[in-house]
């Protein structure tokens, strides 16, 4: 589309989405924010075109890329008579886009409102004939389309015309030409100029009626081979309105139409509505109650604005492929219809700028206003020679790197890791030797294919009681399977989102490409764990872990089920089966049953399962049959894998071991994958559940990972310093805590990293600036240098170790009580007692005016040959500097801990950078605003008392 082809033009310091190229930091502007995604455009009123309202006029060309005429190209205005033009102001408009390299809509052609009073009437006030309205119509689109031909990108042709239950509206348009009225409109702005794109613009497009009825008409313009570019929805939205589960309906399928959606006049009422309409003869008497802020709003409601404004952006930029525009209905708060509607006197607070006309919190946040950068992030890990001696590779992935599953295709390995809520998803190794293993990079790299966002509440925002949060740190991605299937050639790999959409498939012709396609859902498996089995006779089946048939009768009692899979059409077939009730002896009420595969090896079938749950009792167990629907029978030796049958307190102890997968060597040898922990301390944690390996034996029919009461043996595996991040882009290895909704970071040619500061904190539930990779061992280090400016105390950037939302610690540059210094922030518990405390160290005016080096590292304390206590020491340096001053004492890891924090996931060290962006200063009007306000309404009201409704 010609709208799309102007936005490189337009935008062309826009902030830069991919990593690998080579950015400069732009000047915070709106449409350096959001460029990258669509135009970003506002309306302009008569004294910011004539340029009588510089402030206005400023900040229009600094922030957007694209204008509108709110009201000077409405007929009304523009063709007030049938002979009479009015094109000055018009005029002026399209001058100064075309000055100032703007994009023009014109707004707009056909509309029952703002209509000028001769336009469908004839001179006795009686509606003209349909001859003379189709002529009067031509006339007036002809008019102004060719006007401005070649200067104006896009007409809103027809305004309006459809009512929330799908019918047409009763205008005079409709009156005399019926719905033939629509399609003539179109016809003659084609006419008038071939090139210009054409769009169709109604507000309250969430509601169903007018959605489908919007859809019936673009489809009749199409089937007449019609030209329409796009449909505007107005998004005059509110606090609580509309529900976004249907206003993003209305904005897909409006897309499967095959045209542009574009938000075309977005305000954000704050105030409380009798009415979700945009229609402006929707008025009501002076009510006290929908005016409850005439001197400014509060700070919650001010916060619960912007929350609800970012509901919109980032759903905006979720769809960024099917938008072209976003438009805000005026400049600044000042400017807004909404004001004095629909009651008089009411003051709104509806738009991106203040009465000030001063960037909102929400918006100075979205333009990245605040932002820290960083020179480099280093982590390694030195090793212990003795330890080292002793281990045997394992683990082969340490780290967390949990649940594996493995798959060999000729001479080529492939292994894959659950990762929970962090992204990207399910990091992929390949191996030749099962030794060495690289990591390709992950599955799941799109957001389309990986939904860990926020979810909000909406039923209550308009009272500023806004809950967000995205999906648990131990939710997102669960225990996923990756097979080939011979048949077909292509891998699959099978997962559970237990935070969205539950279980699904996602496939690729070779993993080394890193494209896996998107997402497709099973809906009618349930539970967790799926696993996949292409069988030899070409049928495929799926396990999965769920409820027992008649529902649970102990707590963790649970079943695996299988049930046929039809590749060629990518969906299951047929019943389920249950096939594993509880575990191995049921009479014993074994617990967690899960993480099947189904192996068919020789004439037997095998189900291995992980069982006692994935602590201290966790095992392995093995059953078998002689079809894969079963009866399965279980091996005579179970558990094949355990730690739980040993000593707690021993050296080098490993423990949880289980949720294993096999794979077979060419040479016909066969080996396992598992999970399994290193803890200190006997019971604590940081690195959470790693990958091992070990060879598998083969006893009276069925395979042995492990003799019962042999400990698995391990080491400290070496990281040579390893940079996070290059000129390139992020290494493979850096994880986002969520799914970003939009990207924060930019990496320049020098391989400088600038992170945006927002105001979403470390442990908020939603995406944070910040990014990671995770501790590998209990003596790493891990340093960065960060320059930042702080303006509030809130603001902080430097470096991070995060176990979840409620076990982390912040080190980075700050404010305390406006006075520079750095912050060490521990925040620790669970999510029914989490606390959070601070230290302040206090910088001197040469160091906090300078970039500092931040360093964190593990140190030991109280080593025993059973027991050795672990934490985390912190210190800084100016740059260049080889002195370093330890900030405080080292800080207990136990406080990150899987035993305190609870969950599955390891701890992950990186950098991170958050915003305070409350208004310094909120508008408030003066006193003499206030008087004559005051004035002004009781004169009104008085007035009011003797009019007729």
């Amino acid at each position: 589309m010609r709208i799309k082809n102007l936005l490189l033009a337009i935008c062309s310091t826009a902030f830069v989405a991919c990593s690998a190229q080579k950015v400069t930091t732009p000047e915070p502007s709106l449409k350096n924010a959001l460029g990258q995604y669509f135009l970003v455009g506002t309306a302009l009123n008569d004294r910011q075109i004539t340029g009588a309202d510089t402030a206005g006029v400023a900040i229009i060309k600094k922030h957007f890329n694209a204008i509108v005429a709110e009201n000077c190209m409405k007929s009304m205005v523009i063709h007030p008579e049938e002979n009479v033009w009015n094109f000055g102001m018009a005029d002026s408009l399209v001058d100064f886009g075309t000055a100032n390299n703007i994009a023009v809509t014109g707004h707009c052609l056909i509309w029952h409102s703002q209509l000028a009073h001769w336009f469908c009437k004839d001179s006795l006030g009686n509606n003209v004939t349909p001859e003379v309205l189709k002529q009067r119509m031509k006339d007036h689109i002809y008019t102004l389309v060719t006007r401005y031909k070649g200067r104006i990108i896009g007409w809103d042709v027809v305004n309006e015309a459809i009512e929330e239950d799908g019918s047409y509206r009763k205008s005079p348009f409709y009156e005399i030409l019926g719905e033939e009225f629509i399609p003539l409109a179109f016809q003659y702005a084609h006419e008038a100029d071939p090139d210009c794109e054409l769009y169709y613009n109604d507000y309250g497009m969430d509601k169903q009626g007018r959605r489908e009825g919007v859809i019936k008409m673009v489809k009749g313009l199409q089937e007449r081979g019609l030209r329409i570019d796009a449909i505007g929805m107005q998004s005059h939205v509110g606090m609580d309105f509309p529900n976004l589960a249907d206003y993003e309906k209305s904005m897909t399928d409006f897309a499967a139409l095959g045209v542009k959606v574009m938000i075309t006049e977005f305000d954000l009422t704050a105030l409380p509505s009798k009415s979700q309409s945009a229609n402006v003869s929707d008025t009501f008497g002076y009510d006290e109650s929908l005016n409850p802020w005439p001197n400014g709003l509060p700070a919650d409601m001010e916060k619960a604005w912007g929350k609800r404004l970012m509901q919109f952006i980032n759903l905006y930029i979720k769809h960024a492929d099917d938008i072209s525009r976003f438009t805000a209905w005026g400049v600044n708060d000042r400017d807004s219809w909404r004001n004095n509607y629909p009651v008089f006197f009411r003051t709104d607070y509806a738009l991106l700028f203040d009465r000030n006309n001063q960037p909102k919190p929400a918006v100075q946040e979205l333009m990245g206003v605040k932002t820290a950068t960083f020179e480099h992030f280093v982590y390694s890990v030195k090793g212990d020679k003795e330890a080292d001696a002793k281990a045997i590779g394992n683990p082969i992935l340490p780290g967390c790197y949990p649940d594996p599953t493995i798959c060999r295709v000729g001479e080529d390995y492939y292994l894959c890791n659950s990762s929970f809520a962090f992204f990207p998803g399910i990091p992929i190794w390949h191996s030749t030797d099962l030794k060495n293993w690289k990591q390709l990079g992950y599955v799941l790299n799109r957001p389309s294919q990986l939904r860990l966002d926020e979810h909000t509440a909406e039923g209550s925002i308009a009272e500023g009681n806004f809950r967000e949060s995205g999906a648990r740190i131990s939710g997102g991605i669960f225990a996923p399977d990756l097979k080939y299937n011979p048949h077909n050639k292509l891998f699959y790999l099978i997962v559970t989102n237990v935070s969205w959409g539950g279980n699904f498939f996602v496939t690729t012709d070779d993993p080394k490409k890193g494209e896996w396609s998107d997402p497709t859902y099973l809906p009618d498996v349930r539970g967790i764990d799926p696993s996949f089995l292409f069988d030899t006779d070409g049928k495929a089946y799926i396990l999965n872990n769920d409820e027992p048939l008649g529902g649970s009768t102990y707590d963790g009692h649970r079943a695996i089920w299988v049930r046929e899979f039809d590749w060629k059409e990518g969906k299951t077939v047929g019943e389920a089966k249950m096939i594993i009730n509880g575990g191995i002896d049921i009479s014993k009420k074994p617990i967690w049953i899960e993480g099947p595969h189904m192996y068919h090896i020789g004439n037997k079938y095998y189900v291995m399962d992980a069982e006692g749950g994935t602590s201290v009792n966790h095992s392995e167990v093995i059953l078998s049959s002689d079809s894969p629907w079963g009866p399965f029978i279980p091996c005579k030796i179970n558990p094949i894998l355990t730690q739980r049958d040993l000593p707690w307190e021993r050296p080098n102890a490993v423990t949880c071991a289980g949720h294993a997968d096999l794979v077979q060597t060419p040479e016909g040898d066969w080996y396992a994958v598992f999970l399994a922990v290193r803890p200190y301390n006997g019971e604590h944690d940081v690195m959470g559940r790693e990958t091992y390996l070990l060879p598998v034996t083969w006893n009276d029919e069925q395979p042995i990972i492990l003799p019962e009461g042999e400990a698995i043996k391990t080491g400290i595996t070496a990281v040579a310093p390893t940079p996070l991040w290059s000129r390139e882009g992020l290494a493979v290895e850096a994880s986002f805590i969520r799914t970003p909704v939009k990207q924060e970071y930019a990496i320049d040619k020098m391989g400088i990293l600038t992170l945006n500061a927002p105001s979403k904190t470390l442990g908020g539930g939603a995406q944070p600036a910040a990014i990671g990779r995770w501790i590998t061992d209990q003596p790493f280090e891990a340093y960065t240098t960060v320059d930042f400016t702080p303006t509030r105390d809130g603001d902080i950037a430097g470096l991070c170790i995060f176990h979840s939302d409620e076990c982390n610690i912040q080190f980075g540059k700050s404010l305390q009580e406006g006075k520079p210094c750095l912050k060490v922030i521990v925040t620790t518990g669970n999510a029914f007692n989490k606390k959070t405390e601070t230290n302040v160290y206090p910088l001197d005016e040469a160091l906090a005016s300078k970039p500092l080096t931040l360093k964190v590292y593990g140190v030991s304390s109280n080593k025993t040959e059973t027991k050795e206590d672990f934490g985390y020491q912190f210190a800084y340096a100016a740059k260049g500097s080889a002195e370093y001053q330890n900030a405080g004492q080292p800080i207990s890891a136990d406080l990150t801990s899987t035993r305190t924090g609870g969950g599955f996931t390891g701890t992950l060290v990186g950098i991170m950078a958050t915003g305070d962006y409350s208004l310094a200063k909120p508008w408030a009007p003066s006193a003499e605003e206030i008087a004559h306000a005051k004035k002004m309404k009781e004169e009104m009201l008085e007035r009011m008392k003797n009019w007729k409704h």
